[in-house]
């Protein structure tokens, strides 16, 4: 199976514990796929995502990139090198200019040289309508701008598939869109993605699939049309009406 798939999730359990948090949880990604999992807060959305890199250990079952079992620090550290985090509070180095941000993981991880890495940083700062602010400081940017400070960075690793935890919900409402933006172009560019959020246009709008987990399972998974058009659980339903 795991041939087939670039993200294999297959019956993970979660526990911190005597919480139980993940039940039983299996999802596939294929390369160039972007799966976008929606639910409620507390749901295990955001626990699913951080197993899927190593970030959380499983308490049962098994997660593989690539056929790369995520589990052993050699092994995590090499999906890490391909699996790229964009994480709801950016997490930027304060005490870097926003380019070095970008150039640090590449020359450390990728042992590119310091030229390559600020050519590299400079082209996706361009991509992301940020390169006047390559020296700022984080802290002189708008949220939305760290954020997508923040997809450029996890993009500069030149990832196989980017893992989005809430990339929006610690933004004014304004500058939601600036973010989305970005991922949509990455989504139309081919890019893998799992995107945990609550933009339930974007993700009408970019999902190939949408999975909707509550109480730690996922209880439908269907193209946006079938979820969020002709949901067949009751509990989805319930929830699509409290939130569109």
């Amino acid at each position: 199976m795991s041939a087939e798939y670039m993200i294999s999730v297959d019956h993970v359990k979660k526990s911190f514990g005597k919480l139980e948090v993940l039940k039983d949880i299996s999802l596939h990604v294929r390369e160039g796929e972007v799966v976008v999992i929606i639910g409620p807060s507390g749901s295990g959305k955001s626990t699913a995502l951080r197993c899927m890199n190593g970030l959380e250990t499983v308490s049962g079952g098994s997660v593989t990139f690539n056929g790369i079992p995520v589990t052993g620090e050699s092994n995590i550290n090499e999906v890490r090198r391909e699996v790229g985090m964009v994480f709801q509070r950016f997490n930027l180095f304060p005490n870097m200019s926003v380019i070095r941000n970008l150039m640090l993981a590449p020359m450390k991880v990728r042992k590119i040289s310091e030229e390559e890495a600020r050519k590299r940083g400079m082209a996706l700062l361009e991509r992301v309508g940020l390169a006047d602010k390559a020296d700022a400081r984080p802290s002189q940017l708008s949220g939305g701008q760290q954020q997508r400070v923040a997809i450029a960075r996890a993009l500069a690793m030149q990832p196989k598939a980017l893992l989005f935890d809430e990339p929006t919900s610690a933004l004014d409402p304004e500058m939601v869109h600036e973010v989305l933006d970005v991922m949509k172009d990455l989504a139309r560019a081919g890019m893998t993605m799992v995107v945990v959020t609550h933009e339930m246009g974007f993700a009408r709008e970019v999902a190939d699939r949408v999975l909707f987990i509550d109480g730690g399972v996922i209880l439908e998974e269907g193209s946006p049309e079938d979820v969020f058009s002709h949901p067949r659980e009751e509990r989805t339903k319930a929830f699509l009406a409290s939130v569109l």
